[in-house]
């Protein structure tokens, strides 16, 4: 029984995992358009977000829930990366 549960626990956590990553994976598709569409970033920014970003996931999905100030987050962002 016990075996059965371990086995369970880890399918679940495995597809928690996957699900997650798939949401991660969809949110960078998307992020240079959205990039392009924030008002005052340069060129440069856009393109340093991109190379930085990838190497921390949450934090993508942080600049998309933050629609109002996603120019001052970006700032932020490359400033600390």
């Amino acid at each position: 029984m016990l075996l059965g549960e371990n086995i369970r626990t880890v399918g679940l956590e495995l597809s928690r995992s996957i699900a997650s990553e798939k949401v991660i994976q969809e949110s960078a598709q998307k992020l240079y358009l959205a990039l392009c569409e924030v008002e005052g970033l340069t060129e440069d920014e856009r393109y340093r977000t991109l190379s930085k970003i990838p190497d921390h996931p949450t934090q993508m999905l942080i600049f998309f829930s933050l629609p109002l100030v996603q120019l001052e987050w970006v700032r932020k962002f490359l400033s600390d990366h």
